[in-house]
This record gives structure tokens, sequence and C-alpha cells, in this order.
């Protein structure tokens, strides 16, 4: 065999074996995943809290030096209903569902810059 034909046949070999992982990989599981969708709370970049909307409550989160963000979870999504800041942004971002994050002009996060505060809603497997 010629080193052309070897390096062909080797080729080959890989293209079938990437072909083979990615075919084995995409096969979904003979059970069903259970997914929840959840509202993750992270205050300066580590997280506060992680809360399904299987389990509505309303969140004040303190961050201290007086300032404070209020989020109401419901099961269709999360809203931040007041803020202490001086721009109210984070309020009139309205709320985030499953329905409507993707058209949202930020997506699945509703954001509070000045505390610091982010909620994001995440399917959770």
């Amino acid at each position: 065999m010629s080193k052309k034909n070897m390096i062909v046949a080797a080729a080959l070999v890989l293209l079938a074996l990437s072909v083979w992982l990615f075919i084995s990989s995409r096969q979904t599981p003979v059970t069903r995943e259970i997914r929840e969708t959840s509202v993750i709370i992270t205050v300066s970049g580590k997280e506060y809290a992680c809360i399904p909307l299987s389990s509505p409550q309303t969140v004040t989160v303190h961050t201290g030096d007086g300032h404070e963000n209020v989020l109401q979870i419901s099961e269709d999504g999360v809203v931040m209903l007041s803020a202490n800041c001086d721009n109210q942004l984070c309020v009139r971002m309205g709320k985030v569902t499953e329905e409507n994050w993707e058209y949202r002009p930020n997506g699945a996060f509703i954001i509070c810059l000045p505390h610091q505060v982010s909620a994001e809603l995440v399917v959770i497997p």
C-alpha cells in the first residue's frame, strides 16, 4: 500500500469515527429528563439564590450600603418589582418569561447595574 493510500485510509477511518461519535452523542436517552425553569439571582457576580418558578415568592436582595432590590418570582417568570437605585432601568425591564425571553433586548436577564444584581431565567436539567 502506498503512502498516499495509507493517508487516505487513515483519514476515512478518522472521519467514520467522528461521525459515529457525533451520532452516538446526539441520541436521546430512553427516560425523559425532568427540566425545571428557575431564576438564578446573582450579586456582584456570585450566586445569591436559585429559585424554581414552581416556588413563587418575593425575594428582597440587600446588597449593603442600603441597596435593595425586590424581585417577584411567579409560575410564569420573574420581574423586578422595585429597587432603590437612581435610574430604575431594572424595574422598567419588565417581566422575563419562558415565552418572551428570546425577544427581549436583555434576553433572559434583568440587571440592576448600580447594585450589581441580576436575575436570569434558566432551564435546569
